[in-house]
Parts: structure tokens; C-alpha cells; sequence
């Protein structure tokens, strides 16, 4: 989660970087301004799933990957999916098991594994979350035209595809 939401000014960038050895200034004010947009974004994409369906993120994405995989999926793979730990899942699907979203059955090849599967209530709550969800993101995408989108596309298929971000934290 990017937490800053009173962005610095060039000038002040400017400062820093003269004091701190920031040779890139305008990548710096690019990253932060995206960083923050980005984290706009998705705080509305969670308000908009909790509005329309009482979903967090997470949830939402569990449900989805369930729905397209029909024969169950296991926590680990879940977790993967969603960029969670396998503890963190297993509590996530302790939770929705509960509220009736999905069902933990005993895998038939491996009797001491567990699949998750989607019910008639995750069903169900994804026919209400789905069309919420797909308004939201016309409107919010219907501020770039087509060529803007495909100019996004790539940009961040280029970070994500050429393992740029794969050695975060990693200066240099």
C-alpha cells in the first residue's frame, strides 16, 4: 500500500535529490505520481466491491478464480493466484466457507488434501459483484482512448514481462 498522499513539489524533489544523490528527479516525481494514483485506484476498487456486494478484494478474486476453475482448486494454488500466504488463505476461506461462498471438500485423488470450491451463494454474488465491477472500470477507463490504453498496456507489461520489478528492494 502507498500511504503518502501529500505529494512533494519538483522543486522540493529537486533539493533532495541535490542532497541525497537522486540523479533522476523526473522518474522519481513519474513514480511517485503513479505510485499514487495507483493506490487511489484500488482503494476505490475495494470501496466499489464493498458498496456493491459486501466483497473485499481478495474475496473477489477468490471467488473468480473458483468460478473458472470448477473442479476446486487447493489453498495453495488459491494463495498463489492471489498473492497470499497459504496461512493467510486458509484463514480467507475459513471465512468465506462460513458466510456460505464456498465449500472445502476432500480432494477425490488425494484424500488428505482439501478442494475449495465455489457454491450457489459465491455463485450468486458474483452475478451481483461482476456488472458492478465491470461499470466501474469502464467509467474509470473511459478517461483514455484507445491508443492511450494500448500506450498503458505496454508500459506496464513492460515492467511485469521483463522482470524489472522482479528485484524489488534491490538498489541499483
Amino acid at each position: 500500500m502507498f500511504e503518502l498522499k501529500d505529494l512533494p513539489s519538483y522543486d522540493t524533489l529537486e533539493r533532495f535529490g541535490a542532497t541525497y544523490g537522486n540523479t533522476d528527479v523526473q522518474g522519481l516525481q513519474t513514480w511517485l505520481i503513479w505510485a499514487s494514483a495507483t493506490q487511489e485506484m484500488l482503494s476505490a476498487f475495494e470501496a466499489n466491491l464493498a458498496h456493491s456486494c459486501g466483497l473485499s478484494q481478495t474475496q473477489f478474486f477468490v471467488l473468480l478464480l473458483l468460478k473458472r476453475n470448477p473442479d476446486g482448486l487447493g489453498v495453495g494454488t488459491l494463495a498463489d493466484g492471489v498473492s497470499v500466504t497459504s496461512q493467510t488463505m486458509t484463514r480467507i476461506i475459513d471465512r468465506m466457507v462460513g458466510a456460505g461462498l464456498c465449500s472445502r471438500d476432500v480432494d477425490p485423488v488425494d484424500a488428505r488434501a482439501r478442494l475449495v470450491r465455489l457454491t450457489q451463494a459465491g455463485d450468486e454474488i458474483l452475478d451481483k459483484a461482476l456488472p458492478s465491477h465491470y461499470a466501474w472500470v469502464a467509467k474509470l477507463m473511459s478517461h483514455f482512448n484507445a491508443d492511450e490504453r494500448r500506450m498503458l498496456n505496454q508500459l506496464m507489461l513492460k515492467l511485469t514481462q521483463t522482470g524489472v520489478l522482479a528485484g524489488h528492494g534491490e538498489a541499483g
